[in-house]
């Protein structure tokens, strides 16, 4: 039987101007059809943060960045495909998935 959800390790690197060692992290259970959107969404509630006015910006290991375009306002980044329609299996099997969040809507 194939393998139906991903674990997705996410650490928090840095914020505010530091950078956190050892970094605080949560490991997610995503199933491959969860968007983009979704992970974005449970990370947000998975470290109880507060503060929801940032962007999120998923960078993949082949620089493709994913993140919900209408959260943009029409300044998403060039090339950025729609983080609503992206799912989870597109980055099953890569190492590393960078989550960038950044202030403002």
């Amino acid at each position: 039987m194939a393998r139906t959800w991903l674990s997705v390790r996410v650490e928090l690197v840095s914020g505010h101007g530091v950078d956190l060692w050892p970094r605080p992290g949560r490991v997610f259970a995503a199933a491959r059809s969860h968007s983009f959107a979704q992970l974005a969404s449970a990370i947000d509630l998975g470290f109880a943060r507060w503060d929801l006015a940032h962007l999120h910006l998923f960078t993949m290991s082949d620089a493709t960045h994913v993140s919900p375009l209408d959260w943009w306002d029409g300044e998403a980044p060039d090339g950025t495909v729609d983080g609503h329609v992206t799912q989870a299996k597109q980055a099953a099997g890569r190492r590393t998935v960078r989550l960038c969040l950044r202030h403002g809507r």
